[in-house]
């Protein structure tokens, strides 16, 4: 079978050398896709695929995996439905990776199916900035951009002047900002939860850097095997529901003893630390889960 990956990276890219790895142990292959190699096409025969060289793209593969990440541009979105309207399933489709790349938009649909987000508004003006932060408890607090990923784009404010100092640089009018309450080291339990097909496929604890309070593991972050009880486990499925997701890396923040919350939804995440920390075979979860969606969608 011809798995499909939309990525801007090569195999030197951690997920995208483990996933070849895991589709060729299957004796699948593995296609890297570069959406700005490709040209779509809508003509008499329908919708179709063009390579840079205005050569009919007909080595098409079977599924498709959206990887780009947040910072995929509209064109990515353009690819993946060209993609659908050819009858190639993805994983995730497209109203996941809607909702998963923008933060805002994944908390309101965490929120509307009822799973416990942090207090957070979202501004795009400066003078409406102060006043959430007012609305989320004061400082200090958590500022984001609403695309981002790694923990990059986020930034705890701890005063009016570097409130001040924040806006100007990174409020964008048209893109805005989410303030956020900020929850203290201390005392707080991180964890991803990574949400194969409708089930948990592995978990880990987060502790961050000394010097920082994100628990990214390229920003230093430490990270443990973790059991999730059933309400954190529960809590991960129904949250990869709620954005339309058949595979994502759900994270969750709460007090050592109490509920958790969700804090972002990923709807293309790595997975290094995790096979690291759990020795779990992430990737072959998630070449397993593609071919089987590929087989249901070819039997419908």
């Amino acid at each position: 079978m011809k798995i499909g990956v939309l990525t801007i990276h090569g195999l030197e890219f951690h997920p995208n050398g483990r996933l070849d790895q895991a589709a060729r142990h299957r004796d699948h292959h593995l296609m890297l896709i570069n959406p700005y190699q490709l040209v779509c096409v809508l003509e008499n025969q329908g919708p179709g695929i063009h390579d840079c060289n205005d050569a009919v793209t007909n080595d098409l593969p079977d599924v498709v995996l959206p990887r780009q990440g947040s910072p995929m541009g509209e064109y990515g979105f353009v690819i993946l439905r060209q993609f659908q309207a050819m009858g190639i399933p993805l994983v995730n489709g497209l109203e996941g990776v809607t909702i998963a790349r923008h933060q805002y938009i994944t908390l309101q649909s965490l929120a509307a199916a009822g799973i416990p987000v942090p207090d957070t508004c979202f501004v795009t003006r400066k003078a409406l900035f102060f006043d959430a932060v007012d609305r989320v408890g004061g400082y200090p607090v958590v500022v984001k951009q609403p695309s981002g990923m790694g923990g990059d784009g986020v930034f705890k404010i701890d005063d009016p002047t570097q409130a001040d100092t924040c806006v100007n640089a990174r409020l964008d009018p048209v893109k805005g900002l989410l303030v956020q309450r900020f929850f203290p080291v201390s005392g707080r339990m991180d964890a991803r939860i990574l949400v194969v097909g409708g089930r948990v496929a592995g978990a880990m604890t987060l502790s961050p850097a000394p010097d920082d309070f994100r628990t990214n593991i390229h920003r230093r972050g430490r990270a443990a095997a973790f059991d999730p009880p059933a309400l954190w486990q529960h809590m991960a499925v129904a949250a990869a529901k709620a954005c339309g997701l058949d595979i994502a890396g759900i994270d969750m923040m709460g007090k050592k003893s109490g509920s958790p919350c969700v804090v972002e939804v990923n709807y293309s995440p790595g997975f290094r630390g995790l096979e690291a920390a759990t020795g779990i075979d992430i990737a072959m979860e998630i070449i397993d889960f593609a071919v089987h969606k590929a087989h249901a969608a070819s039997t419908r």
